[in-house]
């Protein structure tokens, strides 16, 4: 009956990922990011490694969130 079970279940990273319009913001509210990071999900890497989402990671990498933004965002 092993046949019967689908095993090439699709992360929720990458069907964000498949959507024309995702924002790096939407996918670092994803839980298993880190874990997608870690299996070398090669659609995710190629979309952290463009110029616009480095620059963005910096960013909040290197200036602390507004006062005002969403405590689970902000701390995150």
């Amino acid at each position: 009956m092993f046949w019967k079970f689908d095993l090439n279940t699709t992360s929720h990273v990458d069907k964000l990922l498949d959507k024309e319009d995702v924002t790096l913001q939407e996918l670092m509210d994803e839980d298993d990011i880190l874990q997608e990071c870690k299996a070398q999900n090669r659609k995710l890497l190629d979309f952290l490694c463009q110029q616009h989402c480095m620059e963005q990671l910096v960013t909040l990498i290197t200036h602390e969130p507004p006062v005002e933004m969403d405590e689970k965002v902000r701390f995150k």
